[in-house]
């Protein structure tokens, strides 16, 4: 036996035991992929990843430590945990595609929410809604964008200006109208 820093006799290869009644490490646990924690290959398929779980619980199933100490009931339910956690991320093909890409970053485990957000379908991207209030400074707005459309820039600023005019104060219009400024000012520009 070696002594380690503190004094103590003990093995030094022995990782995680307890100096002071806390671990010095990591739990060996966190050192493990889900690929590594089934043990299947990272190409593995689906059903041989369920397949490889089923014998993985036979092994770490809580129920199967029921008679023994608090300690090993903890520590097969945290196996048993990891090991579900493992196969509902490597058995959902967008959970699977998220956790290889982390995976090959050096990030073991996936988080519950980088896991939703893999699995949530693609949200369509909605259109800015138009701070616009009244009917009519809206109707205007749209005149104004249908002209700006078809490179009619002064008819564009023409519709916009009465919009303004029809909504004061509208911060958001009052912009239209300077950038469609810029934009009447450039086109005169290159006549």
């Amino acid at each position: 036996m070696a002594t380690r820093g503190d004094g103590r006799r003990g093995h030094p290869e022995r990782r995680g035991a307890p100096v002071n009644g806390q671990r010095t490490d990591r739990d060996p646990l966190d050192r493990l992929d889900y690929y590594t924690l089934l043990g299947v290959s990272r190409d593995a398929e689906v059903d041989e990843i369920r397949s490889a779980f089923r014998r993985f619980a036979r092994k770490y199933h809580p129920d199967r430590y029921a008679g023994a100490s608090e300690d090993k009931r903890a520590r097969a339910n945290a196996i048993y945990r990891r090991g579900s956690e493992a196969v509902s991320v490597l058995a959902e093909p967008a959970a699977r595609s998220a956790y290889d890409a982390m995976l090959a970053k050096g990030t073991l485990r996936l988080s519950a929410d980088a896991r939703e957000r893999a699995i949530a379908p693609k949200q369509v991207v909605r259109k800015r809604a138009i701070p616009i209030q009244s009917t009519r400074a809206k109707d205007l707005y749209r005149e104004a964008v249908e002209c700006a459309r078809l490179g009619d820039w002064g008819g564009a600023w023409g519709y916009m200006k009465e919009a303004c005019d029809a909504e004061p104060g509208n911060a958001y219009l009052e912009g239209q109208l300077v950038r469609l400024d810029g934009k009447l000012k450039a086109h005169q520009r290159g006549r």
